[in-house]
């Protein structure tokens, strides 16, 4: 049974795919200011969704994920990265991994912030109509949520995830050296993570982190611009 509609799951990975392209954007441009045009040589470093979508990771399995009720997840296609244009590659590398989830947080304080500014100047929602209230539960607010969803799931510190560049540039040279031998068991470690708990019917202890994580975070972004 459909956990969902097909319209509102159409929607949501809609709402995916725009934020997944400024996350991917978040990458290209900071690798460009380090010193790596790879990525804006080869039509990367762009606000065309067109350029980053991957048809499985972006949209068959988030589409799935939504209609299903199963783990809502999903990528792009990796952002080209040449660490040899790059004057401090293990420094740099977590510099750039770091910039998609940042730029995701961005977003959710750009798409809060515009919340509350239409609410302190004409009252919305509350004083409009039932289809801005939908506007704004669904559109705005839900938007917001997947972005920090995106910006905190991508900080699991697993290859390919943005947190595992992270982890290794933050490590002292040894540490890091020690940390990137998981490196090739990093996809098989998420895997068993997203599935293995949803075939034996267990909770996801990991999904109720990154979900307890990105309402927290959520909340305080919303608190912050006054929206709470």
């Amino acid at each position: 049974m459909f956990n969902i509609d097909p319209y509102m799951a159409i929607l949501r990975v809609c709402q995916f795919i725009v934020l997944l392209t400024f996350h991917e954007w978040g990458h290209a441009k900071s690798a460009n200011m380090l010193g790596d045009p790879t990525a804006e040589d080869e039509g990367r470093m762009s606000f065309n969704p067109a350029v980053h979508i991957d048809i499985i990771g972006t949209i068959i399995l988030p589409l799935l994920g939504t209609l299903f009720g199963g783990a809502f997840f999903g990528w792009a296609k990796p952002v080209p990265v040449n660490p040899y244009n790059l004057k401090n590659p293990k420094r740099d590398l977590m510099i750039i991994a770091a910039a998609g989830p940042i730029m995701n947080i961005l977003c959710t304080i750009v798409i809060l912030g515009v919340t509350q500014l239409l609410k302190v100047t004409i009252g919305f929602p509350e004083s409009g109509s039932a289809a801005q209230y939908q506007i704004y539960r669904i559109l705005l607010l839900q938007s917001g949520l997947i972005s920090i969803f995106l910006a905190v799931f991508n900080m699991l510190p697993l290859f390919p995830l943005d947190g595992f560049s992270v982890v290794y540039g933050l490590l002292p040279w040894r540490q890091a050296q020690a940390f990137a031998r998981l490196r090739p068991y990093g996809m098989i470690i998420l895997m068993c993570i997203i599935f293995v708990p949803e075939l034996l019917h267990l909770p996801n202890p990991v999904f109720w982190f990154i979900g307890t994580a990105s309402y927290g975070i959520f909340d305080l972004i919303a608190t912050l611009v006054g929206l709470r």
